[in-house]
């Protein structure tokens, strides 16, 4: 009853406590609530502030922006921030209800915002109308004054919302601090009385259970040593039979107390350890000795092993030996772990001793330092090197080493610090002079790690580059000598282009001219053989001009239906005049097996013909010379052609017969005296045979003959497709009355380009101008700025194609669409023309429906007209869309484009996963942005896609876990679509 008495009373007061600091703690609570609402609310006043400021500065970058640049995506978000603004000033407006003088302020800051909103407008459709008139508007500072006010109110406001906001954080201490204390005494108070009366518990408690406490701790500790130690405790007699066992040896054996009792204890030793068991407690025996350990293995129930460490003690009466009391502990997993890590050590030495064999026999130098920049390991290269030992490097800085060369020394201290700033490896180049003299070494720094994944120290691999900086200097100046050279070839080939072409235009428009006057067959037969051969001596010259372009084997291939027919006619006819000037017998038999219509290149065709014709009939001075074409096979669709051109000529030695394909090769040394030529023809014309995977062979006896015999296959063609692709004589009065009162400008030093370009345009009712040079057209457009078209020559003296245009472009200002006409033969000639300013680009000899394709799309607007006989290119396909490539208009170019497409995308795409498993997701944005204008030519429209995403996520910081998955997606889905893209770039480009 005394006892329970001080309990009651403790439960009242606690109940009483409790209820107090209940009350107390409702109240201040409602206070804190109070106070911190008002803070919130004045936090938020404050905030919306800062938001219609931020907004209002944004809209006045978007119209500066677009003031300044007139691009319209500055004046996309501008409505929607429009809105933003009056709403954020609303809420604003309610927010400071409370507060009448903010209020105002609130209103008079939504009026400055709407007159702001009304001056933007005004600027723009000023601006839209005259550029002059919105900076008029902006230079009278009518904006800036109405900003002024804005941030003024905004200013005013926000001061007194911070003046509130310190005053209500004051009061909020101020409750904080009085619920504190009230808490805090309350809390004092019921502490110390409880404290009190445990105290007095405590003492009549503890006094009472301390007896009962005692004898059970001796009892339990005794109980718990022998069966809850987690150890078998066991005890034999003089023998060595159980005589004791605990209960735990069922737990380590497998067998019962029961099992065990009255047998030999080493029935449970395993077999190869008995005899040391038996051993050990016999010299223990013997030796008297009280206690021992020893660690063996036993056979557990379960056929297993377990492994056991025992402490024997012996047990003596009257100084006799009576027996042995042990306790074992199963030490299995320790054992094991103890195995291992012995095999693991041994293992690490033989690792050890491995590596320090390599780092000792490696040519290069390696080294490692730690985090002071100290020396901890060096290799038998490094020492060599640099002729020191261990001991007058191990342990001491790059900085003690260096005897004064302190430049040297910052460098690599400089890049130790880096590895260990970056934790990324480091890479420099230096030269150090030893023995041996100045030696070029490259060394890469990268961090090392210790076992528990922290950076330890920094190693360093140096490489001995002295070889490789000497090859790379000696390819540096190859490169230049080279580039020196082809830049000199490329302006050598321009100028014997326009040279050889400027003539060649005459010839071929002059000839195209009489083609639609009444002739007599005869005339007319004479002038298509002209006009034949002229094309054919064209295709040559294009060839031998382009040496790059055959070494290369970028020639681009025709693949057309043809009649082989119309190809050997105009020959046959060609060459019969130059057989009856040489008083030499031709023949030429079509055997009726060949299929008269085929698909391929009749332009190739034609060239090889007359290639290995011309080359008969220049070395045959008297007897013959034939032509057969005849079928050598059929497989499937696919005829395979022989051509066999046989002469009586002067034959080739038989040892020169090697030698004959390879360019500017003669026969024999006084073949191009006697007979001219330059050792092109048949090296161009084997190229172009195998280009169309065909072979050519040679037979040949010295002044006996040759035959040349060649294989060429086709795919077999009809009628029809080759009437499709006819391209028929333009129906020059079919447009004639729409271009009638057109004017046009022809720019061409030429007369007798400026004659065939003015037939052609007058025979279309065009009324035609003419300026000898760029200077002169100038001139002439400054009083006759109305003209409908300029067709401007590339290269003229005074003032070339190219002054010309800009002059037009810029000084003139005029839009009048200009056509460059050229005969220049560099690659990048067209771009070239495009960038200044002209809008299309004409090759000489002009090809008629070259020619009328520009009349019709810049004279009667016709947008893209298609050449004859041509389709339009389209390059949408289901995974990709080769659209805007097709747009060169150019196989080659396309081909370069492509090469290069495939040659970056995939490097580029494994560098961003690199960067992304580095997690430098500000790497990986740039790297995705990167790839996104790769892929904006060749749509791979799954990878742009992903580009884009990973982009934004990357730039963003979010969805971060989604970026690997994507970029593995978009590697897989590049390999498998590049297949089916080459396969369209060849298709288009065929």
């Amino acid at each position: 009853m005394k006892t329970h008495r001080p309990i009651l009373y403790v439960l009242l007061f606690a109940i009483a406590g409790v209820t107090l600091f209940i009350w107390s703690s409702w109240r201040d609570n409602k206070r804190f609530k109070e106070t911190q609402g008002w803070i919130n609310h004045t936090n938020h006043v404050i905030r919306q502030l800062d938001y219609v400021r931020a907004l209002i500065t944004a809209e006045e970058s978007g119209i500066r922006g677009y003031t300044l640049t007139n691009n319209p995506s500055f004046l996309w978000d501008l409505p929607e921030a429009n809105k933003n603004v009056i709403a954020t000033v609303d809420n604003l407006n309610e927010l400071v209800s409370n507060n009448p003088k903010q209020k105002v302020r609130a209103q008079e800051l939504k009026k400055h915002i709407l007159r702001k909103t009304d001056f933007h407008r005004k600027l723009i459709e000023l601006d839209k109308k005259s550029s002059d008139s919105s900076v008029i508007l902006i230079s009278s500072l009518t904006g800036k004054k109405i900003m002024d006010q804005i941030n003024s109110v905004i200013s005013e406001m926000r001061s007194v919302e911070s003046s509130l906001l310190q005053e209500r954080i004051r009061h909020n201490e101020m409750v904080t601090r009085e619920s504190f204390n009230t808490t805090l005494i309350l809390a004092l108070g019921v502490t110390l009385f409880v404290a009190i009366v445990l105290i007095r518990l405590n003492r009549d408690i503890s006094l009472r259970q301390k007896a009962e406490s005692d004898l059970q701790k001796s009892e339990a500790r005794y109980r718990q040593f022998v069966e809850n130690a987690g150890v078998v405790t066991f005890m034999t007699d003089q023998s060595g039979k159980f005589t004791f066992i605990s209960n735990q040896v069922e737990g380590l054996t497998g067998f019962s107390p029961e099992e065990l009792l009255g047998k030999h204890f080493t029935c449970l030793i395993t077999a190869d350890y008995v005899q040391v068991v038996q051993q050990h407690y016999y010299n223990q025996f013997f030796n008297r000795t009280r206690q021992t350990s020893l660690v063996f293995s036993i056979n557990h129930k379960d056929t297993s092993i377990r492994w056991v460490e025992q402490d024997a003690v012996l047990l003596t009466k009257e100084g006799k030996v009576r027996g042995f009391q042990c306790v074992v502990k199963d030490v299995t997993e320790k054992t094991l772990t103890q195995f291992r890590l012995k095999e693991a050590e041994e293992k690490a030495r033989e690792y050890q001793n491995l590596v320090q064999s390599i780092l000792n026999n490696t040519p290069l130098i390696i080294y490692i330092k730690d985090l002071q920049g100290r020396y901890i390991l060096i290799n038998k290269q490094f020492k060599e090197t640099f002729n020191v030992t261990e001991s007058q490097i191990i342990g001491k800085t790059v900085q003690e080493l260096k005897d004064g060369n302190t430049s040297t020394a910052e460098k690599y201290v400089i890049a130790d610090q880096q590895v260990i700033d970056t934790l990324s490896p480091v890479e420099l180049e230096d030269v150090l002079h030893t023995q041996r003299g100045d030696r070029h070494l490259l060394t890469i720094k990268f961090p090392i790690y210790d076992h528990n994944g922290d950076l330890f120290g920094v190693s360093g691999v140096m490489t001995d580059i002295t070889e490789m900086v000497a090859n790379r200097q000696e390819l540096i100046e190859a490169r230049q000598l080279a580039e020196a050279a082809e830049l000199l070839q490329e302006q050598f080939l321009a100028n014997m282009s326009h040279e050889i072409r400027t003539p060649m235009n005459g010839i071929i428009g002059m000839a195209n001219l009489l083609m639609d006057m009444p002739l007599e067959k005869l005339q007319k037969e004479y002038v298509q053989i002209i006009r034949q051969s002229s094309n054919n001596l064209m295709v040559l010259i294009n060839d031998i001009l382009d040496l790059s372009k055959i070494k290369a084997g970028k020639i681009s291939l025709e693949k057309i239906p043809f009649d082989i027919d119309s190809i050997i006619q105009p020959m046959i006819a060609t060459f019969e005049l130059k057989a009856a000037e040489k008083n030499v017998g031709f023949s030429v038999s079509l055997y009726p097996d060949v299929p008269r219509y085929l698909n391929g290149d009749p332009y190739r065709l034609t060239q090889v013909l007359n290639n290995l014709l011309s080359n008969a009939f220049k070395f045959t001075e008297k007897g013959f010379v034939t032509l057969e074409i005849s079928l050598d096979k059929l497989q499937g669709q696919q005829a395979f052609v022989r051509i066999k051109v046989s002469d009586s000529g002067i034959g080739i030695k038989h040892e020169q017969l090697n030698y004959i394909f390879e360019s500017f090769a003669q026969a024999a040394a006084d073949t191009t005296r006697r007979f001219g030529g330059t050792g092109l023809g048949l090296a161009i014309t084997k190229r172009l045979i195998e280009m169309q995977q065909g072979t050519i062979n040679v037979v040949s006896e010295l002044n006996s003959g040759t035959t040349f015999t060649v294989i060429i296959p086709y795919v077999i063609s009809s009628e029809k497709d080759v009437q499709k692709t006819e391209i028929p004589l333009s129906d020059y009065s079919r447009n004639e009355e729409q271009f009638r009162g057109k004017h046009v400008l022809i720019v061409e030093d030429n007369e007798v380009n400026q004659k065939v370009i003015q037939y052609n345009l007058e025979r279309y009712k065009i009324r035609v101008s003419i300026a000898s040079d760029g200077s002169e057209a100038v001139e002439w457009l400054r009083s006759n700025p109305k003209v409908d078209m300029i067709l401007m020559d590339l290269h003229m003296p005074v003032m070339d194609g190219i002054q010309a245009t800009t002059c037009i472009r810029k000084e003139l200002g005029l839009q009048v669409p200009i056509v460059i006409l050229t005969a220049a033969a560099l690659k990048n000639e067209k771009q070239k023309c495009l960038d200044m300013g002209a809008n299309d680009y004409i090759t000489k000899p002009l090809a008629q429906d070259e020619l009328e394709r520009c009349l019709l799309r810049y004279l009667l607007q016709r947008g893209h007209v298609q050449q004859a006989g041509r389709q339009e290119k389209n390059g949408t396909h289901k995974d990709f869309d080769l659209t805007d490539l097709l747009q060169l208009q150019d196989p080659e170019s396309i081909r370069i484009v492509y090469d290069m497409f495939e040659a970056t995308l995939p490097p580029g795409l494994q560098e961003l996963k690199e960067r992304a498993i580095n997690k430098d997701w500000n790497a990986v944005y740039e790297q995705a942005h990167k790839l996104k204008g790769s892929l904006g030519i060749i749509q791979v429209k799954e990878l742009l896609g992903n580009m884009a995403t990973i982009e934004s996520h990357a730039k963003q910081k979010t969805n971060l876990g989604e970026i690997l998955p994507m970029i593995e997606e978009s590697i897989s889905t590049f390999h498998e679509v590049l297949p089916q893209i080459r396969v369209a770039i060849e298709e288009e480009t065929a």
